[in-house]
C-alpha cells in the first residue's frame, strides 16, 4: 500500500510541476485546443504507466519528447480533418504586447517556436535542450539564433 501512495505523490507531484510546460507545448503543437488536450492527457497517461517501470529518468526531457511526439503523431492522423489556425486561438493575458510577442512566436515554424519557448519561458539551458529535442547542442544554439533574428524582424 505504501508503494502505491508513494508512487501516486511522485505522479501528483511531476503533473504539478511540469503541467504548465506541457500544455503550453501541446497548444503551440496543435491546430486546436481540442488536440492540445488530447495531446496534454495522451503525454500524462503515458507518463503514468511508464512511472512504475522505472523507465523516466530525466522527467521534465521525458515529458517534452513525449509531449512533442503525441503532438506530432495526432497532426498526422487528423492531416485531412479542417483545423483552426493558431492565429485563431485565443489566449488571455492582461499585458497586450505579451500578446504581441507569443503570436511573434506562433509564426515561428515549429523547430524554431519550441527552442525559443524552452529557452526563454522555460529557462532551459542549451545543453537540456538539445537533450529533450534529441539534437546536438549547436543545432539548439543554430535555431535560437534564427528564432531571434525571425522574431526580431516581425516584432
Amino acid at each position: 500500500m505504501e508503494n502505491a501512495d508513494t508512487f501516486e505523490r511522485e505522479y501528483e507531484a511531476l503533473v504539478n510541476e511540469h503541467s504548465d510546460m506541457v500544455t503550453t507545448l501541446c497548444i503551440l503543437h496543435s491546430a486546436s485546443v481540442w488536440d492540445a488536450e488530447d495531446c496534454y492527457q495522451n503525454t500524462f497517461f503515458k507518463l503514468f504507466e511508464a512511472l512504475p517501470k522505472g523507465i523516466v529518468e530525466n522527467p521534465k526531457a521525458w515529458l517534452i519528447r513525449v509531449a512533442l511526439n503525441e503532438c506530432r503523431s495526432l497532426m498526422r492522423k487528423r492531416l485531412r480533418r479542417t483545423a483552426v489556425s493558431l492565429d485563431e486561438l485565443e489566449i488571455a493575458s492582461e499585458d497586450k504586447s505579451g500578446i504581441e510577442t507569443l503570436d511573434a512566436v506562433f509564426s515561428l515554424s515549429p523547430k524554431y517556436r519550441d527552442v525559443i519557448y524552452l529557452h526563454y519561458y522555460e529557462d532551459m539551458p542549451v545543453a537540456e535542450i538539445a537533450d529533450a529535442m534529441g539534437v546536438g547542442e549547436n543545432t539548439v544554439k543554430t535555431r535560437l539564433r534564427r528564432a531571434r533574428a525571425k522574431l526580431k524582424d516581425v516584432l
